[in-house]
């Protein structure tokens, strides 16, 4: 896997106020060893009153944007973290025919760009379109690799009471309804700082991504989190800083915890036996948010730990193990 990929490393302009590029000019990178990268300014339309200095005063430059991609190969169900540096004050980026806005970071535009579980291996083609202070509208793009995940398989058995109560199509579609009205949201500011925590201690019993066989059945779907096995009771700690978004019953997850990490990036964690925190609440990384159980649709005590950027569930594990290159 690469590692974290620096695309743009030069703005290709000679003088970056918006009247040096005419409209529709395109720059390109040279070969000088650098990732193959197009840049294409666009100066705003209409006319613009002159700038005029103070005598003796001389115009401040602005920095140059670069485009920084956290790796350049990512897995199906994972996710890039995308920022663009420099003097930028907005813009989006556009993968796999989705859109995702920037988020203002600390020390960058950014934002966190999914790849679903059925997402065509190969390469695509990333393109973030910025916009500068002085008006001007920048265009970077890079090459990314989606590399495909093999998925297992996992075999359930459920007693009858469980199957007509949980697995009501109706009463799981209302679920998934309600966490996709949450996880589609994007607060725009950056709630996160540093390193991804595992949020509990134990066995990896159930995979994200799995396909599931439900009492003999043909398997299906996927699995939309990691189930971490754990003695009932166990300590369960938020995997990085945000706010509280949902903290309530649900009829399959059971007792649930939904962090919101801002910029469109949250966690979830389910069939606690416990809650520790409420809705509103802000939260820090490794602080007690509630206890494993086995409430809801369970067969037996265990921490279901789900990621979601932009309304796409991923592999939550990736953000800990490195593969995400971050």
């Amino acid at each position: 896997m690469a590692g974290r990929v620096s695309v743009v490393r030069r703005w290709v302009l000679a003088v970056f106020a918006a009247a040096a590029c005419a409209a529709g000019a395109a720059c390109s990178a040279g070969a000088d060893g650098t990732a193959d990268v197009t840049v294409r300014m666009v100066t705003p339309a209409g006319p613009s009153p002159t700038p005029t200095l103070a005598p003796g005063v001389s115009p401040t430059p602005l920095v140059p944007p670069e485009l920084v991609v956290s790796t350049l190969e990512v897995y199906q169900a994972g996710a890039l973290l995308v920022s663009v540096t420099g003097d930028v004050i907005g813009g989006q980026v556009q993968f796999l025919g989705r859109k995702y806005p920037l988020t203002k970071g600390s020390q960058s535009q950014y934002t966190f760009v999914p790849v679903d579980t059925d997402e065509l291996p190969g390469q695509h083609e990333l393109v973030a379109d910025v916009r500068l202070p002085n008006g001007t509208r920048g265009t970077l793009q890079a090459t990314v690799t989606v590399l495909p995940t093999q998925w297992t398989v996992d075999y359930l058995a459920f007693t009858p009471e469980q199957t007509a109560a949980l697995l009501d199509p109706q009463v799981v579609a209302d679920e998934l309804a309600l966490l996709k009205s949450i996880y589609v949201k994007v607060t725009p500011q950056k709630l996160w700082s540093g390193p991804w925590l595992l949020p509990t201690q134990g066995a990896i019993t159930a995979r994200f991504g799995e396909q599931r066989s439900v009492n003999g059945g043909a398997p299906s779907g996927h699995h939309g989190g990691t189930d971490i096995g754990a003695a009932e009771g166990a300590p369960v700690v938020a995997t990085n800083s945000g706010v509280v978004v949902l903290a309530r019953e649900l009829r399959v997850r059971g007792n649930m915890v939904i962090i919101d990490h801002g910029g469109g990036l949250y966690s979830g964690y389910a069939h606690l036996s416990s809650i520790a925190v409420a809705e509103g609440d802000r939260v820090e990384a490794g602080q007690l948010i509630g206890a494993v159980g086995n409430t809801g649709l369970s067969t037996g005590a265990h921490l279901h730990w789900e990621m979601a950027a932009h309304g796409i569930l991923l592999d939550a594990l990736r953000f800990t193990d490195g593969t995400n290159g971050f």
